[in-house]
């Protein structure tokens, strides 16, 4: 899979909830971000997942226009299903390093001019994924925390969605995502500041002090395939607390394949090769039967504060 996104800001908001403020004159802070993934399923209710993340950020201020880019991060995690009654919950762990400045190739300094391209930290994230179906309809959410290394504020993240199928293959979806401070930074928003004015024309997109921000998603889908699934959406931030306000336009790609699983037939004959499915079926014909291929994909397209998919495990 694959995700990308496209924010830009030109304020932040302030220490007071909802409030806002422009950056200094024409200031701006362009990111271009993306993130490749890959996801292992060993059993129905666990998997696996690698990745990495790539970033382009432009700071525009008063005297200079800067770009920086570069891998911002590699991370592992995994998913495992906990409870499936009516309610659908997945557990997620993910730790991950970072390859940005503050990272272990290169040395971060609170001064430096090269735009931050990511918090340039190491950290742990426990997330729990809830989902229920109404009808053709899907709402989930999330719940979990982030805990980063340098000092940085470890935060809850949260989120909750609603997804409509629109004919065949469209979708159409939306909702809300967050995060909150659970732990205080350990340094001063004097502090942070020096680094984001000096870095990023004073957005306080990276290395914020005591950051939150809630944010309003939608976006379109497409299933040209059984085994792809694409949606572009919109982000605008809506309120928040020394934090990056802004918009984004976000792409997400998923390819997954379908699992070849063997079954006996009915009449205890050969045993027979079938995609997708559990039950036991007799191959009448050389035709495919659509049943018995259809796969069971299942996918959220969004992965809270950093926008990477989150996958559902189904049996």
């Amino acid at each position: 899979s694959s995700t990308t996104e496209f924010f830009t800001s030109n304020a932040n908001f302030g220490p007071m909830r909802g409030e806002f403020s422009r950056l200094t004159g024409d200031n701006r802070l362009t990111d271009f971000n993306s993130w490749i993934r890959g996801r292992y399923a060993f059993w129905p209710k666990f998997s696996m997942y690698s990745g990495f993340g790539v970033s382009q950020v432009r700071a525009v201020d008063q005297v200079n226009e800067k770009t920086n880019s570069g891998l911002t991060e590699t991370y592992l995690g995994g998913h495992f299903t906990v409870w499936r009654q009516w309610l659908l919950m997945v557990a997620e762990i993910e730790a991950g390093m970072p390859l940005d400045a503050g990272g272990p190739l290169v040395a971060f300094s609170k001064t430096q001019t090269m735009p931050l391209i990511a918090d340039g930290a190491y950290y742990a994230r426990a997330i729990l994924h809830m989902r229920r179906n109404l009808g053709p309809a899907n709402i989930f959410g999330y719940v979990g925390t982030h805990i980063p290394s340098e000092g940085l504020a470890k935060r809850l993240l949260y989120g909750v969605y609603g997804e409509f199928p629109i004919g065949d293959f469209l979708m159409a979806g939306g909702g809300v995502d967050g995060h909150e401070v659970l732990i205080n930074d350990e340094l001063t928003a004097a502090e942070r500041n020096t680094t984001n004015v000096s870095a990023n024309a004073g957005s306080q997109r990276y290395r914020s002090f005591d950051p939150a921000i809630l944010r309003a998603r939608g976006w379109l889908g497409f299933k040209p395939g059984k085994t792809v699934e694409i949606r572009a959406g919109y982000m605008q931030t809506l309120t928040g607390l020394r934090d990056a306000q802004g918009s984004a336009f976000t792409l997400n790609v998923v390819f997954s394949s379908i699992p070849k699983r063997t079954f006996r037939t009915r009449s205890g004959g050969d045993r027979l090769s079938a995609p997708g499915n559990t039950r036991e079926f007799r191959l009448e014909s050389e035709t495919a039967d659509p049943e018995v291929i259809a796969p069971s994909n299942d996918f959220e397209p969004q992965r809270g504060d950093d926008l990477n998919e989150t996958e559902r495990l189904f049996d």
